[in-house]
């Protein structure tokens, strides 16, 4: 797992107080620095003592939140035992984030992050930080995999088996995105179809 970022108590309040803002419905686009300091409990010079702009601070804000539920989200992964279980647990985690209408992956999806790009893929908050950590997820369940046997490595290379369990991923994904198109599948018929289709594609 990478190193997280460390940041002042001041950074934090001002992105708890951006969080909390973006929760109770405020678009992103539209949130004044006066609204952020109001939030934060902070003045509004100091926004600017730590933060250029306004976009500068609410894409890190969200940056720092996405790091917190990834973390959250790679501990609860790598805490299960079992190959299934790990991998049950990831679909449980996507479930429940296209279900909270808080979730910052529902927010960056929904209201797009183009006023903030130049700040999300800057060399100091690269957005790479998260698919380093997607990939250990991945990694953590095919090594399970491996020693459990339902993964025979010499049969597929790590790119094979990788994409295999992104596909299945993808179409859980697709399912949840589109859950109203398919009224007649319930989400844990959904999750055991997913399982099984990654099953068959390493079997």
């Amino acid at each position: 797992m990478i190193e997280e970022r460390k940041y002042t108590e001041k950074e934090i309040a001002i992105f708890n107080g951006l969080i909390d803002l973006i929760k109770n419905g405020y678009n992103p686009y539209t949130i004044k620095v006066s609204d952020i300091a109001k939030s934060a409990d902070v003045g509004k010079g100091t926004i600017y003592d730590y933060f250029d702009s306004k976009e500068e601070a609410i894409s890190k804000a969200i940056l720092y939140y996405m790091e917190k539920e990834v973390q959250a989200s790679y501990l609860r992964i790598i805490s299960k035992k079992t190959f299934k279980d790990k991998y049950y647990e990831l679909l449980f985690i996507i479930k429940d984030s296209f279900e909270n209408n808080l979730s910052i992956y529902n927010l960056l999806f929904s209201s797009g992050i183009r006023e903030f790009y130049e700040h999300l893929v800057d060399k100091e908050c690269s957005i790479s930080r998260f698919t380093h950590m997607a990939n250990a997820v991945i990694k953590d369940l095919i090594d399970t995999g491996v020693k459990e046997g339902v993964i025979i490595i010499d049969k597929e290379d790590l790119y094979y088996l990788t994409m295999a369990v992104k596909g299945s991923i993808a179409g859980f994904s697709h399912y949840m995105n589109r859950k109203d198109s398919y009224k007649q599948i319930s989400v844990e018929k959904a999750m055991d179809t997913a399982f099984n289709i990654l099953l068959k594609t390493l079997n």
